[in-house]
């Protein structure tokens, strides 16, 4: 009887170690599926009140006082009123 050579011995225990990785990978979610409506509504929702608030505080020139409008107009309703209502430019004296 011949002997068998080391590497003939290896390669078959190494070839199927290998052979459950793509398995295993299809059982994982999927990152590339595509989302659902509900997910697709709520991120055309995110991108709206987005927009929103960028129009809104847009008339705020200084930086700090901008980031501040955009915050609040996520975090509290009323204190963004106000804070918009404080920082929005005056109107030039007609004359």
């Amino acid at each position: 009887m011949r002997a068998l050579s080391p590497l003939a011995l290896v390669l078959p225990v190494a070839f199927a170690a290998l052979l459950p990785l793509p398995a295993a990978a299809q059982g994982a979610p999927q990152s590339g599926a595509p989302p659902s409506d509900t997910d697709k509504k709520a991120v055309i929702q995110q991108q709206k009140e987005n927009e929103d608030a960028e129009s809104l505080c847009r008339v705020i020139k200084d930086k700090a006082d901008y980031e501040k409008c955009l915050e609040l107009y996520f975090l509290d309703q009323e204190q963004f009123r106000a804070f918009l209502d404080a920082h929005k430019p005056k109107p030039a004296p007609k004359g």
